[in-house]
């Protein structure tokens, strides 16, 4: 199985302009061999010439377009040739989803390459094969750039660039496992990335299996065979980050009536932002970046501690519905609650530990009783979080119900074996809340679903 190691890179101010000239120049070939496509696209729209399909539409062709326009324009020779290679195929790889997506019926529709602002996203400098244009010896990376012209000798020579990692690597890692390396910057800090190659192992026997409701108001409630009911609390900062967020984007919205209009030779015109727009900007991609990698952690820190637990979870086939609710709220409201990379965090650690992760159908869980299987005719509105059978008078928390429901039809539709609870009865002796305070799970014992049993 393949997966990415990210870590942050120490890079001095020389190191960080040359990698951002190496990134310029390989967003510049994108742009480039994209206006070349533009003008094959047109052509063999009206001509049909074999020659432009096989330029436009192989994996290749506009790769092999490198070393002719290496000798057109002589500084692309300054870029180390993987990175140039790949920015090619990036654009091919797009070109190619955008036939796809036209051949295919019902498939979700992909738009042509657009020209890519620099400014706006750092082209990321790949290096394809393992070890061959970057090296790491005691925490030290070397990367490989292209040929300059030595001033001592006159004859071109490889230049190279050295960054220091900011953490120790893992005890498990090995230069073996390493197929290729990018290089990324978030706002003003670099990353080296490894795809690294790591055996899958085998799939343990399952033994406690947890059922987790998701839902907004946490990230989801989950009961499990073992008798304990679990609630993850969303995490905490959420709304601190998403307020200053907001109110960091409302001041930079008003700095655009301060632009400045610029006509270029060419007749056209930009509007160039205030120092203050740019500052302001600068501030909010940090608050992004911030909450991106915070976010990440807390999902993995959950994902991780539920399969050190459980051998199997089941979460529910969670979409929002209801009145008024269009396809771009569910996915903004999906987005908010971290529920669907919740569900990618979790099908990762099952593959990687060799345990069990699946999905159950939520489809009147929540109206339904556990115990004698009423179902609430009109349903359950949301705020109402606690509620009694009318017809057998169990007692019942709400998202605990959906997810007994759920553990049930985990056991005896999905037949987990191992369990020893496969059609049984399943009571709840042990309630508990997961909170994340940055550095890893507490655990408030006998408190779930907002209370204390």
């Amino acid at each position: 199985m393949r997966f990415a190691l990210k870590m942050r890179l120490e890079v001095g101010e020389h190191t960080a302009a040359v990698l951002d000239g190496q990134s310029r120049i390989a967003n510049w070939l994108y742009n480039h061999l994209l206006e070349e496509a533009n003008t094959l696209r047109e052509k063999f729209r009206s001509t049909q010439a074999p020659e432009a399909a096989r330029v436009l539409y192989t994996k290749r062709g506009l790769r092999n377009r490198i070393p002719m326009l290496k000798k057109e324009y002589p500084f692309l020779r300054t870029v180390y040739s993987s990175v140039l290679k790949n920015a090619a195929l990036r654009l091919s790889g797009a070109i190619r989803k955008y036939q796809k997506a036209r051949r295919e019926k019902g498939a979700k529709k992909v738009g042509w390459p657009k020209f890519r602002s620099w400014k706006r996203e750092w082209f990321s400098l790949q290096y394809d094969e393992p070890w061959k244009g970057f090296g790491l010896e005691y925490g030290t990376l070397r990367l490989s750039l292209g040929k300059v012209l030595d001033e001592k000798t006159g004859k071109e020579k490889q230049a190279q660039v050295t960054a220091r990692l900011a953490e120790p690597l893992p005890d498990w890692f090995e230069p073996g496992m390493v197929r290729q390396l990018r290089i990324v910057k978030e706002g003003k800090l670099f990353y080296a990335v490894f795809t690294v190659e790591r055996p899958v192992p085998a799939r343990r026997p399952v033994g406690r299996v947890i059922a987790i409701d998701p839902n907004h108001k946490n990230l989801g409630y989950g009961v499990g065979t073992d008798g304990v009911a679990t609630e993850i609390q969303n995490p905490w900062f959420l709304k601190i980050l998403d307020r200053r967020i907001d109110e960091v984007k409302s001041l930079r919205d008003r700095c655009k009536r301060k632009s400045v209009r610029v006509v270029r030779e060419d007749g056209s015109e930009v509007w160039l932002p205030s120092r203050r727009w740019k500052k302001l900007n600068e501030r909010l991609e940090e608050l992004w970046r911030v909450r991106r990698e915070q976010t990440k952690v807390y999902l993995w820190t959950v994902a991780n501690r539920l399969y050190r637990e459980y051998d199997g979870v089941y979460v529910g086939n969670y979409t929002p519905h209801g009145g008024g609710i269009s396809t771009g709220m569910r996915r903004a409201m999906n987005n908010q609650s971290l529920i669907g990379r919740f569900k990618e965090a979790l099908e990762w650690v099952a593959t990687r530990s060799g345990k069990v992760y699946g999905e159950w159908d939520e489809d009147g869980s929540t109206r339904t009783c556990c115990q004698c299987h009423y179902k609430v005719p009109v349903g359950i509105p949301p705020e109402v979080r606690e509620w009694t059978c009318p017809e057998c008078g169990t007692y019942h928390i709400r998202d605990e119900n959906s997810s007994i429901n759920g553990l049930k039809q985990v056991l005896e539709k999905l037949e987990v074996p191992g369990s020893g609870r496969l059609g049984g009865k399943i009571a709840v002796c042990t309630r508990r809340a997961w909170r994340f305070d940055g550095l890893g799970i507490q655990e408030i014992s006998g408190a779930a679903g907002g209370r204390v049993s």
